[in-house]
């Protein structure tokens, strides 16, 4: 448990070190910091081999008009993740541990779905981050994840998402694994309108 902990959140480590947001925006090209200047979601996807199995993972820029703080208090409200993971049917509150909760999911469509529980985080005041907890009924293999976010111009937040996944099962991950990675990286897209749903436009 302690060596797949800590494999999986160097993995992560290095990702939040890679593009930490507006501190190193220069990871972004031309093109994609004008894609976020017009509203658009910019993704990445890649894969990671690790001694616990094949993850498939992305990561994914948007622009929130909010500030940060307020993006941060939708993270950190556990009935704000019924809305932000996409094709979930239920998020349930099941535990607390000093600051950390845990979330158990269950997500799919009208006849497949799959049930799994998340410990959330908050790292550091920009950084959220989430892995599934093994010790609880999983239909997936394993999922981490982190959300950051950070300031951006016009009081707006640079919101930063990274995810990885491990599917188990050989035929779901034949016939799915790229869907599967697309509806994971709408999250920035989906927090981004939930967020300025609730908040209204910026002054």
């Amino acid at each position: 448990m302690a060596r797949r902990f800590l494999a999986l959140f160097a993995v992560l480590g290095a990702l939040v070190l890679a593009w930490p947001g507006q501190a190193h925006a220069g990871a972004l090209t031309a093109d994609e910091k004008t894609r976020l200047a017009r509203g658009e979601v910019v993704k990445r996807t890649f894969d990671v081999e690790l001694p616990e199995g094949d993850f498939i993972g992305g990561l994914g820029y948007v622009l929130i008009a909010a500030p940060p703080a307020d993006v941060m208090a939708v993270l950190l409200d556990p009935g704000s993740y019924r809305y932000i993971f996409p094709l979930t049917q239920e998020a349930r509150l099941v535990s607390r541990k000093g600051d950390d909760f845990f979330l158990t999911f269950r997500q799919g469509g009208a006849k497949v779905s799959g049930e799994y529980t998340v410990r959330a985080r908050r790292e550091t005041p920009s950084l959220v981050r989430f892995w599934m907890d093994p010790t609880r009924p999983h239909d997936i293999g394993d999922c981490w994840g982190f959300f950051r976010v950070d300031p951006a111009d016009d009081g707006k937040t640079l919101l930063t998402y990274g995810a990885l996944l491990h599917l188990e099962f050989g035929v779901i991950k034949l016939l799915f694994e790229e869907k599967i990675r697309s509806y994971a990286l709408q999250t920035p897209e989906l927090l981004r309108r939930y967020v300025e749903d609730r908040r209204g436009p910026l002054p």
